[in-house]
């Protein structure tokens, strides 16, 4: 039965005068085309919108009792497993909070397993009610030199590109490789191109001819305008700017000085990495709209930003608008300031009330996929103290400064104190907080080690996570090398995570079985068990509180992201693209 045919069965209903499903009575309904609220009904048959026609005969009536009537919304570009949920569990998660459809990047599972982790994610969405849209991971790894679980070219990702659940190409963050004109990186542009497809740009900070080059190539939005003047920069060359609210990052009230009504359907709204501890506490998608609204953003077009831009920037039809032969999914809600949904329908059913998801998760997974959900933590070569050891035998050292609220972090040069061999000595350093990354995925033995700003705070042992973009390596910080060197050992041990050590005792942890960054419990347990966690980052480690304990964590490995950052083979300088030293005497 073709899509039409479904169609073409309302149509005869209508004809025959049969009763609708469902009848909207006494809503503000938005209408997203127009930009205003209208007062009126809205009536659904066979999950699809067919009309506003108060007199419609329906077999069921709701009062909406003056509520305003939204579509639900779309995420234009999110990585699920940052959630640390499966897609099927993270669908609970967000539906109540009036979710309907998200553009997922799968390239922290793809890090780890490849095309293997890839079909994990889309088999694992279909289990659920949210529509999960994808975006082929561009940069796997990162970048070229990463000690990524795995590598994949053009040829890999033509696999899946012309699947209907496929949007495009994901975020493009080997700029260098774009503005050199790098072959792999050309083919996988062309690849999308080819079959009509979008591509997701990263470029943060890019600005002026290489920004032109960038747009040439074909990107066409950024998810990583910090500041009104780069999210200017973009839209003028016809790039959409997404508008960012995730854990780590905070955009959205600072890109807001560069939303106005000319401008205004080049902006959406998308979440990247939020934690379902987060997303419980704040929202999704609506906590991005009733920030907006509380800045002044008109609360109509706080709804467009955040469904039908959307939708036709990624040419997703029949979405994000009510209207007829549009999906019946949709929400009630009586505040567009706090912007919290009562009443969840997708298709025309009734998924979640006052927060609480209702509706049950299929379980139908292909049996060839079925394994693929216990993704497990690839073993690392064992490590030795030694490994931990960090020479400045010049007593000056390259700092990681991390940025209030921010990804971006700052290359200080501080002075240290060493022992007898020229090693940062903790004893005489107060403060400070070393940083280990090990290669997790071949047994490399490869361990970089830097040092945090004492900014950070952390204090009275050690952290460390199998999250850690995007190649996922481990990542361990702390006080002494004897709580990192036993936080990295039972991370291992309990098969990824994040687990957290005073004085050789695990003090909390939250296991991540799938890939060692996703879990299949359900959201509330993860998200108690992260509460947990942020209550010993704050009340035993004393972890800054502009900085989020584990997302900024587990961001300190990204090589593409300013200034400074630590992947296995080293310190690496995001400005100049190579890898430096931690000694400011060398390099």
């Amino acid at each position: 039965m073709t899509k039409y045919s479904k169609i073409q069965n309302i149509l005869q209903d209508l004809k025959n005068k049969s009763a609708a499903d469902l009848r909207i009575d006494n809503a503000r309904i938005a209408d997203v085309f127009g930009g205003e609220f209208f007062q009126g009904s809205l009536c659904v048959h066979k999950g699809h919108i067919v009309g506003f026609d108060p007199n419609m005969t329906a077999n069921a009536v709701v009062d909406a009792e003056n509520a305003y009537l939204l579509p639900l919304f779309l995420d234009a570009h999110v990585h699920i497993e940052s959630s640390m949920l499966s897609p099927e569990k993270f669908a609970e998660l967000v539906i109540p909070f009036g979710t309907g459809t998200v553009i997922a990047d799968p390239h922290e599972i793809a890090n780890v397993k490849g095309m293997d982790g890839i079909r994990y994610m889309i088999e694992s969405a279909k289990q659920s009610l949210l529509d999960v849209k994808f975006m082929l991971p561009s940069c796997v790894p990162a970048l070229p030199f990463e000690d990524s679980g795995a590598r994949l070219c053009a040829l890999d990702l033509s696999e899946l590109m012309q699947d209907e659940n496929i949007c495009g190409l994901g975020e493009m963050m080997n700029v260098p490789g774009v503005l050199a004109g790098d072959e792999g990186v050309l083919d996988k542009l062309a690849l999308a191109a080819n079959a009509g497809k979008m591509i997701d740009g990263h470029a943060p900070m890019l600005a002026g001819a290489a920004l032109d080059t960038y747009c040439l190539a074909g990107v066409q939005t950024d998810h990583e305008c910090t500041t009104p003047e780069e999210a200017k920069d973009r839209m003028r060359r016809g790039m959409y700017v997404l508008l960012r609210e995730g854990s780590a990052a905070h955009d959205v009230v600072n890109l807001l000085p560069a939303v106005n009504s000319r401008n205004l359907s080049q902006c959406l709204f998308c979440t990247d990495d939020k934690q379902c501890a987060d997303i419980l506490r704040r929202g999704h998608i609506s906590s991005n709209v009733a920030l907006a609204v509380s800045r002044g953003i008109a609360p109509i077009d706080a709804v467009r930003m955040a469904s039908i831009n959307t939708a036709k920037a990624y040419g997703i039809k029949h979405k994000g608008a009510l209207a007829p032969g549009y999906e019946a999914s949709f929400m009630l809600v009586n505040d567009m300031e706090a912007c919290r949904p009562h009443a969840v329908y997708v298709k025309g059913e009734l998924a979640a009330k006052d927060g609480k998801f209702l509706a049950q998760t299929k379980k139908e997974y292909n049996p060839k996929l079925e394994q693929l959900s216990h993704i497990v933590l690839d073993s690392m070569q064992a490590l030795l103290p030694e490994n931990l050891n960090l020479p400045v035998p010049s007593g000056k050292a390259r700092v990681i400064r991390v940025l209030p609220h921010s990804l971006l972090t700052k290359c200080e040069i501080m002075d240290v104190k060493t022992d007898e061999n020229g090693n940062f000595d903790f004893a005489a350093n107060k403060g400070f907080i070393k940083l280990a990354v090990v290669e997790r995925h071949k047994k490399t033995g490869k361990t970089g080690i830097g040092l945090l700003h004492p900014e950070y705070g952390l204090k009275n042992g050690a952290i460390a996570t199998s999250t850690s973009h995007d190649s996922h390596n481990l990542v361990a910080a702390g006080d002494n090398d004897e709580d990192i060197l036993f936080a990295l050992q039972e991370a291992e041990k309990m098969g990824g995570g994040i687990v957290m050590v005073c004085k050789g005792e695990i003090i909390a942890a939250l296991p991540l079985p799938v890939g060692g960054i996703m879990s299949t419990d359900s959201p509330e347990h993860v998200a108690n068990a992260l509460d947990r966690l942020y209550d010993t980052a704050k009340n035993h480690f004393q972890i800054w509180d502009m900085a989020d304990a584990f997302m900024t964590l587990s961001f300190l490995a990204l090589p593409v992201i300013p200034d400074i950052k630590l992947t296995p083979q080293g310190l690496f300088n995001v400005q100049t693209f190579s890898f430096t030293d931690i000694d400011a005497e060398n390099n």
